[in-house]
């Protein structure tokens, strides 16, 4: 689990995005009551305009909640490596917030989750495309960028751990938890966090504000609820190309995809490190 300090720095992260998009959210409210005639926000292929109030309020909501449960745990609690039963619960609990979201929008706010993220007409051969290419810069973009902070955290920060599913994944002998953290990590994942992050944060930052802010804000959020230090950086830049990718054709499989096959070869690359 992180100690102490890493939830600290991560919490007070998290705090200056939140207030960061608040004046954000201010500002471009300024623009568009002095400038009404402008619709930045509506570029790209991804639909934000069916978005309202209530949903930023809801995203108010969710951010004030994720950073009130970022607690580091101590004692012997801080040195327990992760059990299967908690990342049974951690999956269940991803699925249900995911759940809840698309009933929310369904059920309360009247509006088609498929028609929202773009599955009901999807093009493969498009998306194949897209997924294909994506791949390879995902890939390459983000290990680049992660030797460079891993070389430059060295200095500042010798002791930083991998994250404790990679540390689990790396040390467990049990077959059955390797399962779990495969599954977690290539399936559960990818659904539930493309689904709150790109469609729902992203969508609703993007109509309140513009398509690079909210793609930023959006990719800040998703590396900080990973609470690895280490991890930040490379996460943020994977979640803005997932961003760019969901733009471009409108249809949140695309991350989606592009999020399992990148997590899956993060795993098999593990295994053939430690092989």
């Amino acid at each position: 689990m992180a100690d102490v300090f890493t939830i600290g720095v991560l919490r007070d992260l998290a705090i200056l995005v939140a207030i960061a998009t608040a004046f954000a959210l201010l500002g471009y409210r300024t623009l568009r009551l002095r400038c009404p005639g402008l619709s930045w926000n509506q570029e790209g292929q991804v639909l934000s305009r069916s978005y309202s109030a209530p949903d930023l309020i809801l995203l108010a909501l969710l951010g004030a909640f994720f950073i009130s449960t970022m607690q580091a745990t101590t004692g012997d609690k801080a040195d327990a490596a992760i059990s299967s039963a908690g990342i049974i619960i951690s999956m269940v609990f991803n699925l249900m917030v995911c759940l809840a979201l698309l009933m929310y929008l369904h059920r309360l706010r009247g509006l088609n989750p498929a028609e929202l993220f773009g599955l009901q007409d999807v093009h493969w051969y498009s998306i194949f495309r897209v997924v294909l290419v994506f791949t390879v810069v995902c890939l390459v973009t983000v290990s680049l960028v992660a030797i460079g902070v891993t070389h430059w955290l060295q200095s500042i920060w010798p002791d930083l751990q991998p994250q404790p599913l990679v540390e689990t994944f790396k040390t467990s002998e049990n077959l059955g938890l390797k399962v779990l953290v495969v599954l977690a990590a290539v399936v559960i994942a990818p659904l539930a966090e493309e689904t709150l992050f790109r469609g729902f944060v992203y969508g609703v930052l993007k109509r309140y504000t513009d398509t690079l802010f909210a793609a930023l804000a959006s990719s800040l959020m998703f590396a900080i609820i990973h609470q690895h230090v280490g991890s930040l950086v490379p996460l943020c830049v994977l979640a803005v190309l997932f961003c760019i990718a969901y733009e471009l054709t409108g249809c949140l499989l695309v991350p989606m995809l592009l999020h399992m096959i990148f997590n899956a070869t993060s795993i098999v690359m593990m295994i053939f490190t430690d092989a």
